[in-house]
């Protein structure tokens, strides 16, 4: 092995360009996070050994367009977050001249849905310049740049969230392939979602980017993106020449090739999202392989031999391997080079029971010292459960070298069939031939429950209810344990809750073989005999439905019977309301048969406004299965009879003229027959009493309420116009009638100075009689007007007599007689007349 790593290391220093550039390859990948929040990656693969470290961009620029109009959408800029290696299938074969990294950028990014909802859907790229020089298959390589390509859906399909993670493709190998040799690594991938993936070969995309302009320095364009150019005999189906040429399985995403000359080969293969049989997306990955001259490394080889036998098993027949008889296959396996470290394991094709093992020698190394031709030895051996169940099971037995660049293998797959071993299932019995019991309160169930087993194999005995658990009744039963028969009493003490219902009970007997449990049972089912007569309840009244006048008591006597002396016990309740809360009262005792109560109940006000009640009276039986409750319903109409109170006045009219400061007095009487509590109120229209100067005082009490209104004519009421006063009477009862109401109208008739006219001569001669001008009772203000003086003149307009006092008097003294002409003065307004005097 270390000489051909030597030779294969040599080759490689030969083979290697200094014009080599930088990119392997890559891909993107998309995962959603939560809501419309998403995690953009882009791997790139970078050639450690010839790649420029100054095309190591610290950063990527990606942009995301709309598939059906090419629209730009969205530009990311992903910053470099890792860089990790990507490892060799076997250590071994590494060589340093082929060294991979892989580079990883990521961002968040957020999808908004009011954009991102188009049905065609969208993709991203990212485009670099420029690719390997070296590259053998396509047209100037140095020139060639690589576009990063991944399609995506909306994230909004029918109005709804479409929640959607790219595939996360296989790492690729850091492997090599070798000239004439099948070469073969994994690109199969992952999908979140569990969406169906389909590859196959496509022709990688070279893009717009140039050596002169490596990374965009404008405007992004849209696909179509142009691919690269194939050389002659070079094609999407021919990648990498060979038979076969370069192929991806469909399905499994497994890339296979035997290539037929040395090279550094570019390659791209697409990966297709299905969900619900529609496309969804696409990944696709470019990458490359080296082909190289490699030492020749032969396949090991593995036989299989049935113990006991000198010929070796031959791929298509059928072993058949006894069930008593030796259970126990050799393997030999031997690897044609020298020294070589070969490996052996045995993979199951159509089972996947593991009850067989690989003894012996499973690995080493051949022809290593003197010895040649030498072989190792293992042993295949089934457990004595093994069990092919009549079919025939295939187990690869396969036989795997340490060769480079990738390890060759040789397989036998064997095809056997094993029979089981022998085994009488187990028996069970009851020491009682009967399977359903009739049972009654006070009854006692026993019979021994029995397991057998004719193979003398360990026999267990369970007792099972169904739909119930044995531990919540009176019954004692015991698993039990033992090899060939096993035996358990069982007891069930039948009581009042045994009777509840009827039960089925499995005994079952199990037996282990080979891990397998067989088990038989045997059913008994149990019912209770349940015979019990419904009680009777009744009460004193021919009735259950009453009229009620509040203050009216009620009693009543209730009674419960039951021929089969079940013990009894009364209960009321009341339908919405608890019985204390109305005043209503139940008593009652009971015992073996029998039942009475007492109910006792006095109407008030409270029930008139419910109107109707209703009392459930409840007997209850005590029995292992109580027949249901029994009720008798009593219902009370509770009526309140009332008579309208009287509410009469010592007036005879009801509307009054009253001259100012007049005094008004009226007498209000209130009678109830039913003596009611009555009350009596007066209230002012559009005015309070107070305000108006009016008194209201009345006398209230059970049947009788009197009232005395007063009031002295005042300039308030005769401003006011016309006055009403309304006189109320309500009474207190359940029922009440209406207010009763007087209403009584007042109206204050003010004076004028024309009502005080003085006579218009007056005698000032000394006898008494008429010696004096005045105005008896003249009042000093007219609610408007207030006196200011009298001022009296002669026939020429010359003032004789002037006064402030409105019980002036005027003698005359000093003028001759005549006429005389008077002025009284009100602030407001004037009264002119005119007095004659005679002597």
């Amino acid at each position: 092995m270390k000489l051909r790593l030597l030779l294969l290391a040599f080759t490689l220093l030969i083979c290697a360009n200094a014009y080599a550039t930088h990119i392997v390859g890559g891909e993107f990948e998309l995962r959603h996070i939560i809501n419309y929040n998403y995690r953009l990656t882009l791997n790139l693969y970078f050639d450690d050994v010839n790649g420029s470290p100054g095309a190591l961009d610290q950063s990527v620029t990606v942009n995301f367009f709309e598939k059906g109009t090419n629209r730009l959408m969205l530009t990311q800029v992903m910053p470099y977050r890792s860089r990790t290696p990507v490892n060799y299938t076997n250590i071994e074969c590494t060589v340093s001249e082929l060294r991979t990294s892989k580079i990883v950028y990521f961002e968040n990014i957020f999808l908004d849905p009011n954009r991102f909802n188009s049905p065609a859907g969208y993709y991203v790229t990212w485009e670099r310049c420029c690719r390997n020089r070296t590259i053998n298959n396509i047209v100037r390589p140095e020139d060639a740049a690589q576009t990063f390509y991944m399609e995506l859906p909306p994230v909004v399909k029918n109005g709804l969230a479409f929640r959607n993670s790219s595939p996360v493709l296989f790492p690729p190998l850091s492997d090599y392939a070798c000239v004439n040799e099948l070469f073969y690594f994994d690109f199969n991938g992952t999908d979140p979602d569990g969406d169906s993936l389909v590859y196959d070969m496509v022709t990688p995309l070279n893009g717009y980017t140039t050596p002169a302009m490596p990374v965009y320095t404008i405007t992004p364009r849209p696909e179509p993106y142009p691919p690269v150019t194939w050389l002659q005999g070079y094609s999407a189906n021919v990648q990498v020449q060979g038979s076969p040429p370069m192929n991806i399985n469909p399905k499994t995403g497994q890339l296979t090739m035997r290539p037929n000359q040395k090279g550094l080969f570019v390659f791209g293969i697409r990966c297709q999202e299905f969900r619900g049989g529609v496309k969804i997306g696409e990944v696709r990955r470019d990458f490359q392989v080296m082909v190289l001259d490699c030492p020749t490394n032969q396949t090991p080889v593995v036989s299989v031999r049935e113990q006991g036998k000198t010929e070796n098993y031959k791929q298509g027949d059928v072993l058949r391997l006894a069930a008593d008889g030796n259970r126990c296959i050799d393997v030999l396996f031997t690897d044609p080079d020298k020294p070589e470290f070969v490996a052996l394991r045995a993979l199951p094709v159509n089972f996947s029971a593991q009850g067989f093992t690989l003894q012996g020698i499973t690995s080493g190394t051949i022809n290593q010292g003197t010895t040649t031709n030498e072989s190792l030895k293992a042993t295949l051996c089934f457990d004595e459960c093994f069990d092919t169940e009549g079919k025939v099971y295939q187990l690869d037995l396969i036989v795997r070298d340490d060769g480079c660049s990738l390890p060759r293998q040789d397989t036998v797959r064997l095809s056997f069939v094993i029979d089981p071993l022998p085994d009488a299932p187990p028996t069970v019995s009851l020491s009682t031939p009967d399977r359903v019991f009739n049972v009654k309160n006070g009854d006692v169930l026993t019979f021994d429950a029995l397991g057998f087993d004719t193979d003398n194999d360990n026999v267990t005995i369970t007792a099972t209810g169904q739909n119930f658990d044995l531990a919540t009744q009176s019954i004692t039963f015991q698993p039990r344990t033992a090899a060939g028969q096993v035996s358990s009493p069982f007891r069930w003490d039948i009581d009042c809750k045994a009777l509840q219902q009827s039960y089925k009970i499995d005994f079952t007997v199990n037996t282990t073989v080979c891990n397998e449990v067989i088990s038989r049972k045997e059913t008994i089912e149990v019912r209770p005999d349940n015979t019990n007569n419904v009680p009777a309840i009744s009460s004193d009244k021919q009735v259950t439905v009453f009229n009620l006048q509040i203050g009216e008591p009620f009693s009543a006597r209730i009674f419960g019977n039951d021929i089969d002396l079940h013990k009894l016990a009364l209960q009321a309740t009341g339908d919405g309301f608890n019985l204390a809360d109305v005043g209503m009262t139940f008593t009652s005792t009971g015992s073996e048969g029998t039942a009475e109560g007492i109910f006792n109940w006095t109407a008030t006000c409270n029930d008139f406004k419910q109107s109707i009640r209703r009392v459930t009276f409840t007997l209850k039986e005590t029995a292992c299965v109580p027949s249901p409750d029994q009720q008798l319903v009593f219902e009370f109409r509770i009526t309140a009879p009332n008579n309208a109170p009287t509410f009469t006045t010592d007036k005879n009219v009801l509307v009054f003229d009253l001259d100012l400061n007049e005094n008004f007095e009226a007498n209000m009487f209130g009678r109830d027959i039913d003596l009611n509590a009555l009350t009596m109120s007066a209230a002012g229209e559009g005015f309070t009493l107070d305000e108006m100067g009016m008194v209201f005082n009345n006398k209230d009490s059970n049947g009788t309420s009197d009232g005395k209104f007063t009031w002295t004519a005042n300039c308030i009421g005769a401003e006011k116009g016309t006055l009403r006063v309304t006189f109320n009477l309500s009474e207190q009862a359940c029922n009440p009638s209406s207010d009763q109401q007087i209403t009584m109208e007042f109206r204050v008739k003010v004076p004028v100075i024309s009502d005080y006219v003085p006579a218009n001569i007056f005698t000032p001669n000394g006898d008494g009689l008429n010696d004096f001008f005045e105005i008896p009772a003249l009042p000093s203000d007219f609610c408007t007007a207030q006196f200011a003086s009298i001022k009296i003149f002669n026939r020429w307009g010359k003032e004789v007599f002037a006064s402030t006092s409105n019980a002036f008097k005027w003698d005359g003294k000093g003028v001759n007689d005549g006429v005389y002409f008077y002025v009284i003065d009100y602030q407001t307004s004037t009264y002119k007349g005119s007095v004659t005097l005679v002597r």
